[in-house]
């Protein structure tokens, strides 16, 4: 069964500890997934089509001296 937050704020204060503490219980997976969510809604509303969405990596090199 999915869970629903519901919060009513006073003050932006209280709205920051709210977010706090229901991200910190979401886990890693839900954040990853509002993050991609966002990605692609970004897109649509950017009109980009034709790129592959994917997570821009580094690339690095390490050498012994």
């Amino acid at each position: 069964m999915k869970k629903i937050w519901e919060n009513k704020t006073v003050s932006f204060k209280s709205a920051r500890k709210f977010d706090i503490i229901f991200w910190n219980k979401a886990g890693a997976n839900a954040k990853f997934s509002a993050m991609w969510k966002m990605i692609e809604d970004f897109y649509k509303i950017k009109k980009k089509h034709g790129h592959k969405l994917r997570l821009q990596r580094s690339v690095q090199g390490i050498e012994q001296i």
